[in-house]
């Protein structure tokens, strides 16, 4: 594979053309229209003001960086493409997790700043949508509709170099992310990896102390849901969420778990006595303020309100997930029991109503992801055997496993990829093609 190969001249010098200026015209616009004068002095304006010139700086900052990559005429080359599309990301992430951009931004208009000379094409969709000056879109859509043009874009640019081959694989497939359920290969089967969520030490005793409060109101709670006619659901709802805490699990698997608790404890408040429903309540709420003292939910949760998934998104994710749990189910040489109940348990998310179902989305997709990855960094030995013709892999018994754990992936990853897409991960599709590239050529 050339890793150096230049942009094909014409149409995708042209379509690189139209990647850069748009690039720049969203930073561009980004930075007029946070753009405000202080009028007024004191402390509060000056921190205020502080903070306005961190914000400008980044975005100018983020555009410099931009134009000191893109400042070719054909286009850059593909391992440049890499490094601009990981800076812009970076500054993208930057941005939308920092403590110093004012709150208050995300809600002011995104007002479009033309860079268009008279010879160019009005902009695409995704800066076209701030022209309309009776309908503009607050920053914060805007800044996810610029996530979502990276991705597609590069995705679309990289293709545009020649075809992904085998040897791309490692830089591609990342390693495994936040998310409800990470995973292992062991012996050749799927098991569900235990990893405790991460503390920052300073935060380790007010963890401790928290979850011992909550330790306690959990029991006193159950006890109380026992000695109840509430629905049983309910309570099996609450003895699961607690004992996921007692067993110091997936913290993101319990900030789910804890969110589908409350909806479910809201829907079934009449039945219970003001007491009980107040301790309830109170449980959840600790519970919530205890997953927030964890930067793998912070994370998690971060990055899913940024994503834009619609109700297709969301039913083909489901769809992809009962296939996926199916698979596993009926080959009990694949994968551990526990694995497909734990992608079941993940999956009854996505019947939570409301914004939460965006979040349950993300999580799926983050778990078929993990999954996906797992599979395949496992599999690169393998595959990269099968290239050079090493293996028989027809009568290999350990061959056949790897394949069909490869075929499973290919099947997650087929089935999430334009919502992964979405949601920030084209490696997805562009792996799958990969893989089913190297196993066609060898069955």
């Amino acid at each position: 594979m050339q890793d150096n190969v230049d942009f094909k001249k014409g149409e995708m010098a042209e379509d690189f053309t139209k990647v850069r200026r748009n690039i720049n015209g969203f930073l561009i616009s980004l930075r007029n229209s946070i753009d405000r004068s202080f009028r007024v002095h004191g402390p509060a304006v000056d921190e205020q003001r502080e903070r306005f010139m961190r914000t400008m700086m980044i975005i100018e900052e983020a555009r410099l960086r931009f134009n000191t990559y893109a400042r070719y005429r054909t286009g850059p080359k593909r391992s440049e493409w890499d490094a601009i599309f990981k800076e812009l990301l970076s500054f993208a992430n930057t941005f939308a997790h920092s403590k110093f951009v004012d709150p208050d931004i995300y809600d002011r208009p995104f007002i479009f700043s033309s860079i268009i000379t008279r010879n160019d094409e009005l902009p695409i969709e995704f800066m076209g949508m701030a022209t309309d000056r009776e309908n503009r879109v607050p920053i914060s859509e805007a800044f996810v509709r610029f996530r979502n043009y990276l991705e597609s874009s590069r995705s679309r640019l990289v293709e545009t170099q020649g075809s992904l081959f085998l040897d791309d694989l490692d830089r591609i497939v990342p390693r495994q992310q936040v998310a409800p359920i990470q995973f292992e290969i062991v012996d050749g089967r799927i098991v569900v990896a235990s990893r405790a969520p991460k503390i920052a030490e300073a935060d380790r005793d007010n963890i401790q102390s928290a979850l011992e409060y909550i330790r306690g109101s959990g029991e006193q709670l159950l006890n109380n849901l026992a000695n109840s006619n509430c629905d049983r659901r309910l309570l099996e709802s609450v003895n699961e969420l607690h004992s996921q805490l007692m067993s110091k699990g997936n913290i993101v698997k319990i900030g789910l778990t804890n969110i589908s608790c409350g909806v479910m404890g809201a829907r079934f408040q009449a039945e219970l006595p003001d007491a009980i429903a107040g301790m309830l309540n109170s449980y959840n709420a600790s519970i919530s303020l205890y997953v927030a003292q964890f930067p793998e939910w912070e994370q998690f949760t971060q990055k899913a309100s940024l994503i834009d998934l619609g109700e297709d998104d969301v039913a083909e994710v489901d769809i992809t997930a009962g296939k996926v749990i199916t698979a596993l189910t009926e080959n009990t040489a694949l994968a551990d029991p526990e694995v497909p109940k734990t992608i079941a348990f993940v999956r009854q998310f996505l019947a939570v109503p409301g914004a939460s179902s965006k979040r349950a989305a993300f999580a799926m997709i983050r778990t078929i992801e993990n999954l996906v990855s797992s599979i395949i960094r496992h599999g690169m030995s393998f595959l990269s055997k099968t290239a050079e013709n090493v293996v028989d892999a027809g009568s290999n018994l350990a061959s056949k496993v790897i394949v069909g754990l490869l075929s499973l992936a290919l099947m997650g990853a087929t089935g999430i990829g334009p919502a992964a897409m979405r949601a920030g991960a084209p490696w997805v599709e562009q792996a799958a093609v990969i893989v089913q590239k190297q196993i066609t050529s060898v069955y």
